[in-house]
């Protein structure tokens, strides 16, 4: 039988891969932000017993925080989903995978830095450096990764 070259049916085949694809990659961005969600509310907890805050307004402070912070995430899964889908159909989805992850890392590592500059951690053990410098050594990677494919990308365009 011979494969039929139905315009309509090669669109549609087109759609539903960038649309399999944009979810499995939504889905890892999505469980690298619960590592955010988490990072950032336990950054405001310990600035808050750093700037010595009463810690009975911690619990109303920790809730909103729960609560703001889950409704971005939503909201960065569904947009993250969605500029995916629409990415790979233009078929430049992995310079901007590689940016949200790299948005992501840096935001790891700029919750991670004010543990080592405001003292928090005095004796740190040496996984908690080693973890920051690959946060932050990771997330320059991909910044420059996402960066170059953009640029690859734009230049094969203009060709």
């Amino acid at each position: 039988m011979k494969p039929t070259m139905d315009p309509l049916l090669q669109e549609h085949k087109k759609e539903t891969a960038a649309g399999y694809l944009s979810i499995a990659l939504a889905i890892v961005v999505s469980v690298i932000g619960i590592f955010n969600w988490l990072a950032l509310r336990g950054l405001v907890i310990s600035l808050l017993g750093y700037y010595e805050v009463d810690p009975f307004a911690w619990q109303a402070i920790d809730y909103s925080m729960f609560i703001s912070l889950g409704i971005g995430w939503l909201a960065y899964v569904y947009y993250s989903q969605f500029h995916f889908k629409k990415r790979a159909l233009a078929g430049r989805v992995w310079s901007s995978f590689s940016a949200f992850v790299a948005v992501q890392a840096w935001l790891l590592f700029g919750c991670g830095l004010p543990y080592f500059i405001l003292g928090g951690l005095e004796n740190p053990p040496s996984d908690a450096w080693l973890l920051l410098v690959s946060e932050g050594s990771g997330a320059l990677v991909l910044t420059i990764v996402s960066v170059w494919l953009g640029k690859n990308r734009a230049a094969a365009v203009d060709r």
